[in-house]
C-alpha cells in the first residue's frame, strides 16, 4: 500500500531540508511524486503546505496503483493518464466517492499541474500534458439519482481496499486474526451479511470439506456454488470468487484441527454466536487503520462511512463486471448469487458498475424510475440497520 511519510533533515546541496516522501509499504519510494515534494520543500513551503501536496499526489497515485482496470478509474503508468481519465478522476473519484466540495478539488488541481509540469521540465515525459481539468460544479443541484451513484460510489471499495482492511485486523490472538479476516473476505468476495457468518447452517466445516477439492498439486478449487442460509432461511446458490479459496481452505484447517464444527468458532473451537460480528470486525479494522496515520484526512473520513455491508454491495457490483466478461445474463445470474427478491434491486448495481467503469448503457438496458424506487425499497436498505 501506498502511504505518505515524513521525512527529516535530507541533505540537499549542503543544504538539510524537511520533506515528505510517497513510499510503498513504507519502504519502497516512488521516485516521481518524492522528487516533486522535495522540490516543493526546497522552495522554503512550509511544513505544512508540502504535506498537502503530498496527500493530494498520494490519492493520485494510489489511484495509478490499481493493476485492475474494473477495479480502478486509472490503471496506468501516470505519463499515459488521458485528458478524459483525469476529468473522470476529478469528478468520479474526488468529487463522487470522497465528496469533495470545489474549492478542495482546484486545490488537487493545481497541485497536479504542477507535478506535470515539474515532470516535463525534467523529462519525465515526452510531451507537456494540456489536460482540460473539468469538474462539475457544486453550485449545481444533485439530483436523486446522482444522490445514489454518489452513496455507492463512497461505500465501493477496491481490492487494494480490502487488503489495506485486512492488513488492520487487530487481534493478538493469531487464530482470531485469522478467522476476522476471512469474515471480511466472506463479505467481499462471498456476499455475506453479517448475521450470516454465524449462522448455524452456514459454514459448517463438514459441507465445506465437502465443496473444496484439491488438485494433484494439492490447490484448492472449489467449483460448485456454495449454498447461504439468508433471511427468513432462504437459499441461494453464490459464486465464490477464486481469491478467497485458499485462505478459506487454510483456516478451514485450523478449525479442523481444534475440532470445529462450523468455520466461524473461537480457540476452542466454540462456535460464535455474536449476530453483528461482521460489523464489530469491519470497524474494529476501520479504528485500526486510522491509528496506523497513513491516512489522508478525506481517506479517514471515507473509511468512517464505510460498513460491513458495504463489502456486499462490492460482490453485487463486480458480479456484474464478471457477467459482462462472461457473457452471462446478469439480472438472471447476480440477483440468484445475491438473493434479490426482484432484478430491480440487480439494476441498482448494472447501473452504478457502467458509472463505475465508464461503460455505455443501451438506452433500454435499465430502467432509471425503477431504480430510484427500488433504492428506497426494504430489498435494499438492509444495509442501514448496521
Amino acid at each position: 500500500m501506498l502511504g505518505l511519510h515524513f521525512i527529516k533533515d535530507v541533505k540537499i546541496g549542503g543544504i538539510e531540508i524537511d520533506t515528505y516522501a510517497v513510499l510503498r509499504d513504507g519502504v519502497y519510494p516512488i521516485l516521481e511524486p518524492s522528487v516533486f515534494l522535495t522540490y516543493i520543500a526546497q522552495k522554503s513551503f512550509s511544513r505544512e503546505t508540502v504535506r498537502a501536496y503530498g496527500n493530494d499526489l498520494l490519492m493520485f497515485f494510489r489511484e495509478l496503483s490499481e493493476v485492475n482496470g474494473t477495479n480502478g478509474i486509472l490503471e496506468h503508468n501516470f505519463r499515459d493518464v488521458t485528458d478524459n481519465e483525469m476529468n473522470a478522476y476529478l469528478n468520479a473519484y474526488l468529487r463522487m466517492k470522497y465528496g469533495l466540495k470545489l474549492r478542495s478539488i482546484k486545490r488537487h488541481i493545481a497541485t497536479l499541474r504542477s507535478f506535470y509540469d515539474f515532470a516535463y521540465f525534467h523529462g519525465w515525459i515526452a510531451e507537456r500534458k494540456n489536460f482540460s481539468f473539468i469538474v462539475r460544479s457544486d453550485d449545481v443541484k444533485t439530483s436523486e439519482l446522482e444522490g445514489i451513484s454518489k452513496q455507492l460510489t463512497l461505500e465501493y471499495m477496491t481490492k487494494d481496499d480490502l487488503k489495506t482492511l485486512l492488513d488492520s485486523v487487530r487481534n493478538n490472538n493469531f487464530f482470531n486474526c485469522k478467522r476476522d479476516q476471512l469474515a471480511l473476505m466472506l463479505g467481499y468476495y462471498c456476499n455475506f451479511r453479517t448475521h450470516e457468518l454465524v449462522e448455524k447452517n452456514n459454514l459448517r466445516v463438514s459441507y465445506l470439506e465437502n465443496l473444496i477439492t484439491l488438485d494433484e498439486r494439492g490447490i484448492p478449487s472449489i467449483t460448485k456454488p456454495m449454498k447461504v442460509h439468508g433471511k427468513g432461511d432462504k437459499v441461494r446458490d453464490i459464486r465464490v470468487w477464486p481469491e478467497i479459496v485458499q485462505p478459506l481452505y487454510e483456516f478451514l484447517k485450523m478449525a479442523k484441527r481444534v475440532g470445529a464444527k462450523h468455520l466461524m468458532c473461537r480457540p476452542d473451537g466454540t462456535p460464535l454466536t455474536t449476530l453483528g460480528h461482521g460489523t464489530n470486525v469491519f470497524r474494529n479494522a476501520v479504528t485500526g487503520l486510522r491509528i496506523k496515520g497513513d491516512l489522508s484526512l478525506e481517506e479517514a473520513e471515507l473509511w468512517m462511512q464505510r460498513h460491513y455491508h458495504g463489502l456486499r454491495k462490492c460482490y453485487a457490483t463486480n458480479a456484474v463486471t464478471f457477467c459482462y466478461k462472461e457473457g452471462k445474463d446478469k439480472r438472471h445470474f447476480v440477483t440468484n448469487w445475491m438473493g434479490h427478491k426482484h432484478h430491480e434491486t440487480t439494476e441498482i448495481y448494472i447501473y452504478f458498475e457502467a458509472l463505475l467503469n465508464q461503460r455505455t448503457l443501451a438506452g433500454n438496458e435499465i430502467d432509471m424510475s425503477k431504480i430510484l424506487k427500488t433504492y428506497h425499497s426494504s430489498d435494499f436498505t438492509e444495509q442501514k440497520s448496521e
